[in-house]
């Protein structure tokens, strides 16, 4: 946990000011941002472990002599973006079966969010800064990843595919370098946040692939699963055979390399924050625990009650 424990006073810091400037926003819509923004603070019991999205400017300005007060703009700035996306992509899911009014009235709160945002980031960086040319650059990887996302199976072999939604968060390590004068580094930390997010997307989707399987949502851990069991990529799952994949066929342990060999392209980038790298490692050497423990239950068990055992196990 000191991902928390080497930055609480920046995160208490970031995420009181963000509480601060959505107070402001008119009622009804203040409670539901001050709501969300509640569940998003890691320093909150059961917040969320997002941590990339506010802490990498953090990171990255240990490499210059960027001032604090620039990473808390970026940082501050960064949790709006976070909630102004998140609004948008539950928007998109759940469009189907929420009401209209339930859709309009986040969708209100997002663009006061999204205005937030801009307001941080130009404190720093005025219309004319070549950030917004990289901003541009990021809206459209985002766009790109939503409108297909469903339409072709998650790549868990694409690093820059699988990041491209979250590409809006690589824009903070993108204003410390311009603000040190180091442009000649943002291709590298753009490659670097890329693969970290890359398996940063491979976590959350082995995490969630029970919910993915049921509302049949794109998810990278069942594109795995498909081509180690040589199914058809529009095949449908059932909970059973991804179980039978994860105990039998070693999915979980491909899962793991796959994080691992991100881990060994980050590690040869030059001039990379090594925080980034370690929080990349913390995911990687998660997913390796869980195919460890998979691979464990699996030795403990009899080959004549693997059915039975099949029915009965947790989900993860």
């Amino acid at each position: 946990m000191h991902w928390i424990d080497d930055f609480r006073t920046e995160l208490a810091y970031v995420f009181a000011e963000a509480g601060t400037e959505i107070a402001r926003f008119p009622y009804p819509l203040s409670e539901q941002g001050l709501f969300m923004l509640a569940r998003f603070n890691p320093l909150n019991e059961g917040g969320s472990t997002n941590y990339i999205s506010y802490l990498l400017p953090y990171w990255v300005r240990e490499q210059t002599e960027v001032s604090p007060e620039l990473c808390h703009d970026l940082a501050i700035g960064n949790i709006f973006a976070m909630l102004h996306y998140f609004i948008l992509d539950d928007a998109i899911d759940k469009s189907a079966e929420a009401s209209g009014e339930n859709i309009r009235s986040s969708l209100v709160l997002g663009q006061l969010l999204h205005n937030l945002f801009y307001q941080r980031y130009y404190r720093h960086y005025p219309a004319e800064s070549p950030i917004w040319q990289y901003y541009d650059k990021y809206i459209a990887d985002w766009a790109a990843a939503v409108y297909h996302e469903g339409r072709a199976p998650a790549n868990p072999f694409a690093a820059r595919l699988l990041a491209r939604k979250s590409s809006p968060v690589k824009l903070c390590a993108v204003g410390v370098l311009i603000s040190a004068n180091r442009q000649d580094q943002i291709e590298r930390h753009e490659e670097a946040v890329d693969l970290a997010l890359a398996t940063l997307q491979l976590a959350d989707d082995w995490a969630d692939w029970v919910d993915d399987l049921v509302e049949q949502n794109s998810n990278a851990f069942l594109s795995l699963v498909k081509q180690q069991l040589s199914l058809d990529p529009e095949a449908q799952l059932d909970e059973r055979t991804v179980k039978q994949a994860i105990y039998q066929s070693g999915c979980l342990d491909r899962l793991a390399e796959i994080a691992a060999s991100n881990g060994s392209r980050l590690e040869e980038i030059p001039y990379v924050p090594q925080r980034l790298v370690d929080f990349h490692n913390s995911l990687a050497k998660g997913i390796r625990r869980d195919a460890q423990l998979a691979e464990e239950t699996t030795r403990q068990i009899a080959l004549g009650g693997f059915s039975y055992f099949l029915s009965n196990i947790p989900n993860k």
